[in-house]
């Protein structure tokens, strides 16, 4: 008996339920499979599996997850490789190493962006970009911490 593998139009979902994947490697936080499940459940009405959702809730998981810090394609990701996200991210680490932030992981690093700037990272110039870097090293220095130069 020969078996074929079923057609990518036997599930034209298949491209979005990778996407969903995709994206969720990209969130450190969703690593461990309960943490994944429960919030799927809250994201799409209940359902803790990909293969058992519609259109509607898989793009209601990959808007949740770009919210969560995964970066969307064109403008959103261009800044997550801007040398102010990269002294920012060390500035984080440092706080973290020291015992002042829980939580070393980008998702927490743009939250905080985000809570300073009143931005997405995606719309950040760079006035916005000073701000937070100051934010920080003032963080720093309230908490006796030396940021290396």
């Amino acid at each position: 008996m020969i078996t074929t593998k079923p057609s990518a139009a036997a599930d034209p979902l298949k491209p979005l339920r990778q996407k969903v994947q995709v994206l969720r490697r990209q969130v450190p936080t969703l690593a461990e499979d309960e943490v994944w499940r429960d919030f799927l459940a809250v994201r799409a009405d209940g359902q803790t599996s990909t293969r058992a959702m519609n259109e509607r809730q898989l793009e209601a998981v990959v808007r949740a997850l770009h919210a969560a810090g995964a970066p969307k394609a064109g403008r959103g990701s261009r800044f997550a490789g801007a040398p102010q996200h990269a002294k920012c991210r060390a500035i984080w680490i440092t706080l973290f190493e020291a015992g002042v932030v829980a939580n070393r992981s980008d998702t927490a690093l743009d939250v905080f962006i985000r809570r300073q700037s009143g931005q997405d990272i995606g719309t950040l110039n760079a006035a916005a970009w000073g701000v937070v870097i100051e934010a920080l090293k003032g963080w720093a220095a309230r908490k006796g911490v030396e940021l290396r130069p």
